[in-house]
Order: C-alpha cells, then sequence, then structure tokens
C-alpha cells in the first residue's frame, strides 16, 4: 500500500498486485518438420503437430525422385524403424504456429478429433 497526500488529505491507494499471466500457449497449435533421406533417391518428411508442449499428430510422407507421395497419418508421436535406425534427421524447421481458422484444413488434425470442422 502507498500513502499519497493530495489536497490536504490522507488518502490510501492500494496497489494491486499484478495479476499472473495465463499460459495462451497451452491452447496453441504448431507444426514443425524433420526430413530424412530414404535410399534410393526418396526421402521422408514428417510433419509433427504439437500442443501444450506433446506430440497430438503425425503426419508421414514419402516422395520419390518424381514427387509421387505416400502420406500416412498417425495419432501422436510416430517415427517409422528405418528413419530411427538413421538418427537425427537431416532437416528440420521451428515449430510454427498454425491460425485457429485454418487448423481444420490440416487432415491430421481433423481424421483424429483433434479439432472441429
Amino acid at each position: 500500500m502507498r500513502a499519497v497526500l493530495g489536497w490536504g488529505l490522507l488518502s490510501v491507494l492500494a496497489v494491486p498486485a499484478a495479476a499472473p499471466a495465463q499460459d495462451v500457449t497451452q491452447d496453441v497449435t504448431t507444426v514443425r518438420t524433420e526430413s530424412f533421406p530414404r535410399p534410393p533417391y526418396s526421402g521422408a518428411t514428417y510433419y509433427v503437430y504439437e500442443r501444450a508442449g506433446r506430440t497430438i499428430c503425425t503426419k508421414l510422407a514419402v516422395c520419390n525422385k518424381f514427387d509421387q507421395c505416400e502420406t500416412t497419418y498417425v495419432q501422436g508421436a510416430f517415427r517409422a524403424p528405418e528413419d530411427t535406425a538413421t538418427g537425427e534427421p537431416y532437416g528440420t524447421t521451428p515449430a510454427t504456429p498454425i491460425a485457429p481458422a485454418s487448423l481444420a484444413k490440416h487432415v491430421c488434425l481433423t481424421r483424429f478429433g483433434l479439432v472441429r470442422r
């Protein structure tokens, strides 16, 4: 509390403590990628969807040199055995927030009921 003298009267002002900031990152869904080589002449790209620091869905796209791709969706964290054996990915992107209006456009999220359409 702080005392303030004004107009000849003593008044007491209560200075409220700052309210704790609400953690809005709990509701934010992000996506990041991890890339792995796949012989011969192909590659695997994982699209890792996360919310509140936890992987909620993984999209795997395996594409050949002609850009013909096979796509797999898995609820939660996933990495194929051949990519686990490779070790660390050769390419990654940072986690990027997905705008709430765009969430329904991501098949990985809608397929498992992680967002409403």
